[in-house]
């Protein structure tokens, strides 16, 4: 028996969809052992999929209709408390497994903190070419509090120990230590006032290649997404993100897996940032079924 067969428990399907063989296979992450200021990110995936059952199956980026989809949600896999090396471990065993179990699906992972991104990323054996990723926070510093590894310091890891291309937007909180990695590093940066001209943006993602998307949700405005774990003002505002988003499904380039990230339910506010982040995941699986190139498959 695999990882997913021993380490997962069981949940109400995203959205309230049937459980079955489809495009999309989900797997919630319940990881927020580093959270340095708001704790409860754990709590994310069961609240994001509760919130989504409200919610209608008319994707406003594609015209598509979902409610007629099947989704393979598999639960949430099962980590120990406080453990975090042993936790990483985990998540890279059921990524690297879950990607052999369903190699022509797109995977949605629902953390959980940030730091998820490092093994998920890790697991896909240097098949991504190019990795995407929403953020208020640059999470380039080389250290946090005395650590290596935590969802402060998760992208710069990637960088150093994965070699891999990362085109960072949304950002508008930095430290100086990061802001000279950024020069040094090639990591490519749209803040926040960048990220809005939209065709500036999108002649980035002409030529991505294999791609990942990782969405931390608090690169958008706590205005519309109080519940994160950090929040940081001046954001971007779903519409926006969205729009960013569907140009790199519609550039030619083929989305290897998604993962949101940084949903706190213990500090939100009538369940708004659950349900925004559902309405993102539907709007995901959308695009991916309006976009998908076939040249990839």
């Amino acid at each position: 028996m695999g990882v997913l067969d021993l380490l997962t428990q069981e949940t109400i399907g995203f959205a309230c969809l049937p459980k079955a063989n489809s495009a999309w296979i989900l797997l919630g992450i319940p990881f927020d052992s580093t959270t340095t200021y708001k704790p409860g990110t754990r709590f994310a995936p069961d609240s994001v999929r509760s919130a989504s059952c409200n919610l209608e199956f008319y994707s406003l980026l594609t015209g598509l209709i979902l409610e007629d989809e099947r989704i393979n949600d598999l639960g949430n896999l099962v980590l120990p408390p406080g453990e975090v090396e042993k936790s990483l471990r985990i998540i890279e065993d059921a990524v690297r497994e879950l990607r052999g179990l369903y190699p022509d699906t797109l995977p949605i992972f629902i953390g959980g903190e940030h730091l998820i991104t490092y093994p998920i990323v890790k697991a896909f054996d240097k098949t991504i070419d190019t990795l995407v990723v929403f953020d208020a926070h640059l999470d380039l510093r080389s250290e946090y509090l005395s650590s290596k590894y935590n969802h402060a310091t998760f992208l710069r890891r990637i960088v150093e120990e994965l070699d891999s291309n990362v085109l960072h937007i949304g950002s508008r909180a930095y430290s100086k230590d990061e802001l000279d990695y950024v020069k040094s590093s090639g990591v490519k940066v749209f803040n926040i006032l960048e990220s809005k001209d939209l065709e500036a943006v999108g002649k980035e993602f002409e030529n991505l290649g294999r791609t990942y998307v990782s969405l931390d949700f608090d690169v958008i405005d706590p205005a519309y997404a109080p519940g994160v774990g950090n929040p940081e003002p001046l954001g971007m505002d779903p519409l926006t993100l969205l729009k960013v988003i569907r140009k790199i499904f519609e550039s030619n380039n083929k989305v290897m897996g998604f993962d949101l990230v940084e949903v706190n339910p213990l500090v939100d506010v009538n369940d708004v940032t659950s349900a925004l982040a559902g309405k993102i995941i539907l709007e995901v699986m959308a695009m991916d079924k309006a976009f998908r190139n076939t040249k990839w498959l």
